[in-house]
C-alpha cells in the first residue's frame, strides 16, 4: 500500500470544520480517506468559556497547544494549558480541554478513531 501512496499539501481553508459538543471546533486534516495508514492528524480550535466534550476511549492520542491559554483535565487531576505545552492521554483516560482563552491545537490519534468517528 506505501508504494501507491502519494504526498500532498492542502491548506487548512480546504477542511471542512464541524463543531463538537461542549463548543470545540475540529476539522481533520489527514485521516484514512487521505490513505493515510496508521494516524490522523486533527486541527481543534476551543473558544474562551468553551471546552471539547468530557469522554474516554481506548485509544490514545496526542496533541500540542499551539495558541492560547486553558486547561486539560486528566482523570481527576487538571493541569495548566498554555502556547507549546503538549498532551500525552493514554486509552481509557477519561479528558476534556477548557480554553481559558481561544485556543488552537494539533491532535494526532490513529486511523481507528477516525474510522469510529467519520465512518469507512
Amino acid at each position: 500500500m506505501a508504494e501507491s501512496l502519494k504526498g500532498f499539501v492542502k491548506n487548512l481553508e480546504e477542511i471542512e470544520e464541524m463543531e463538537m459538543d461542549g463548543g470545540a471546533r475540529i476539522r481533520w486534516l489527514i485521516t484514512h480517506r487521505d490513505g493515510a495508514p496508521t494516524f490522523s492528524m486533527r486541527y481543534i480550535t476551543i473558544e474562551k468559556g468553551k471546552e471539547t466534550p468530557a469522554h474516554a476511549h481506548d485509544y490514545e492520542h496526542e496533541i500540542f497547544i499551539i495558541k492560547g491559554k486553558g486547561e486539560v483535565t486528566l482523570g481527576n487531576e487538571k493541569k495548566e494549558l498554555k502556547e507549546g505545552k503538549f498532551i500525552f492521554i493514554p486509552g481509557n483516560l477519561f479528558h476534556k480541554i477548557h480554553a481559558n482563552e481561544d485556543m488552537a491545537m494539533i491532535c494526532v490519534v490513529p486511523i481507528k478513531a477516525a474510522k469510529l468517528l467519520l465512518g469507512d
